[in-house]
């Protein structure tokens, strides 16, 4: 990953207005609007430019692309009720074509589809255009650009680091809160679970890790093997999981060894979801912990929350 920054201006001196995004070594530029705020963005130039656009609401998703953009959006006004904000994609000086925003749109479509994080509202996987070597590599670059921006600008339907926070971690973490304003003692739920029981980490990464309960948390044991490189935006949307794999790799703990990190020691996590996250490289939670008789730590956490209330 390659350290990156953005310009985004307010030109209404409304935080939650509308705002523009840019970059200097980038000649796309991104408008951010909430719905309610679209009679603004209308007499915008970028409005009657070629473009791609978002628009999100709740779960839902819908990518489209037009040339130019704004006929495409005030139609959506009118008969897509579920988006409550958008965001679209253009370029000055002619560096975006219509060939280019439909390369942008299948792209992005066919991304969010296998990120499956949102609930795409297009019906149909619209083909890529034919371009040229030249025109496809300007818009895959284009793309890029665009998926760095949209985690830090609230759109996290592409970003699989982003993933799992599931109501079970939710929950942890509220509980954590509450502890917090009732005198500072955490509300230990890893006491109420059998001590000792044992757990097998299950993931798309392949790593082999096992974990056991312990009194305040879990520990996973000497041997776990962690991934060699975390997630793109893993520093951004897990960055205090980030934070503790640093620490490990820099205390010796996480060694390289045939490619990938392994525990040189037994390691205590005051949650199973730190755990999990510290290994697989990105956010994970506790449901990737199963045991032998197939069922999971994150269901065992929410069954004791039932049980004791918390």
């Amino acid at each position: 990953m390659r350290p990156f920054s953005i310009k985004i201006f307010v030109f209404s001196g409304d935080p939650d207005g509308v705002r523009v995004v840019s970059r200097d070594d980038w000649p796309g530029k991104g408008i951010i609007f909430p719905r309610e705020l679209l009679g603004e963005v209308k007499g915008r130039r970028e409005f009657q430019q070629p473009g791609v656009y978002l628009l999100a609401g709740g779960k839902k998703l819908y990518i489209g692309e037009g040339d130019p953009l704004g006929d495409r959006l005030e139609s959506h006004a009118r008969n897509k009720p579920f988006w409550r904000r958008a965001i679209f994609f253009t370029a000055e000086g002619g560096r975006l074509n219509k060939a280019h925003v439909q390369h942008l749109e299948s792209r992005l479509i066919a991304l969010a589809r296998e990120a499956g994080l949102a609930e795409l509202d297009n019906g149909n996987q619209p083909l890529p255009p034919a371009l040229s070597e030249e025109e496809h590599a300007s818009a895959e670059n284009f793309l890029r650009e665009i998926l760095l921006m949209l985690p830090l600008l609230g759109f996290w339907q592409f970003d699989d680091d982003r993933q799992e926070e599931s109501e079970a971690e939710v929950q942890e973490e509220a509980q954590q809160k509450l502890a917090i304003k009732r005198g500072g003692k955490r509300a230990d739920l890893y006491s109420t679970l059998p001590r000792g029981m044992t757990f097998k980490f299950q993931s798309s990464t392949s790593m082999k890790a096992s974990l056991e309960l312990a009194d305040g948390g879990v520990v996973v044991k000497i041997g776990s093997e962690a991934v060699l490189e975390p997630k793109q935006h893993f520093e951004i949307h897990g960055a205090s999981y980030a934070a503790k794999r640093r620490e490990l790799i820099e205390s010796g703990i996480l060694q390289i060894q045939n490619g990938r990190y392994v525990f040189s020691a037994d390691q205590f996590f005051s949650s199973a979801s730190a755990a999990a996250s510290v290994i697989a490289g990105q956010n994970h939670n506790a449901d990737h912990w199963v045991a032998v008789d197939g069922s999971n730590l994150g269901d065992l956490l929410r069954s004791a929350r039932a049980k004791t209330g918390q």
